[in-house]
């Protein structure tokens, strides 16, 4: 099976984490590791002068933004439904005045 449990170790600034994952998200989490160490050497780079801490917070709250982005865009969904529905009713209802 293919979901099976498994430790993988991830390095998130300078920190070993054992992780206990399912197997077919190992990509995903390494991913998001690789993705978390890329921000934060980006925002290392460009304010060298900020204290590590404050860097780390800037990449959380990069990704915290990211997110709320994405839950915007599904919330989105139920609208569009809702406006289709009333297009076609409006459609429908021109029609019959024709």
């Amino acid at each position: 099976m293919n979901d099976e449990l498994f430790t993988i170790n991830v390095n998130l600034a300078g920190h070993r984490f054992p992780l206990t994952i399912n197997r077919s998200d190992e990509q995903l989490y390494r991913d998001a590791a690789k993705n978390l160490k890329e921000k934060i050497d980006s925002y290392r780079e460009r304010h060298a002068q900020l204290p590590y801490e404050t860097v780390l917070v800037m990449a959380a709250y990069h990704f915290a933004i990211e997110t709320q982005e994405l839950k915007c865009k599904e919330d989105v969904g139920p609208v569009v439904e809702k406006m289709d529905l009333l297009n076609k009713e409006l459609d429908k209802y021109l029609k019959e005045l024709q």
